[in-house]
């Protein structure tokens, strides 16, 4: 992130974030209740990283990404722990598209392409 980020690749990125945190939402209001041995301890620093990421977004707007993406790249290192312990009968669709979409917001925080050419 040497050069500054642009207006348009800061709000794709927080909409990126928005729209990972959305699918995140989703698994544990509609999946969760029907798969509660998804129900770990490992959910709690996944959340913990989410907030930190969300209240890293004012920074960014005001032209320092810097805490956004570090709580990004935390997000997406939780999330992908917590998917690792769960049993194979959870569903991870939501999952699946949460981590797609950090996965983006990061790689248009550090300037790459985000995956899929995005």
């Amino acid at each position: 992130m040497a050069e500054p980020l642009s207006p348009e690749t800061l709000t794709d990125a927080i909409a990126a974030f928005d729209a990972g945190n959305h699918a995140w939402g989703r698994y544990r209001h509609f999946v969760l209740p029907t798969a509660p041995e998804g129900r770990t301890s490992a959910i709690t620093p996944v959340r913990e990283a989410l907030a930190e990421a969300a209240i890293s977004v004012p920074d960014a707007l005001e032209g320092d990404a810097a805490s956004l993406l570090a709580a990004l790249r935390a997000t997406l290192d939780r999330l992908r722990d917590y998917r690792a312990a769960l049993p194979a009968t959870v569903p991870l669709t939501e999952l699946d598209e949460a981590e797609g979409d950090f996965a983006e917001a990061i790689a248009l925080l550090v300037g790459d392409t985000p995956p899929g050419g995005g």
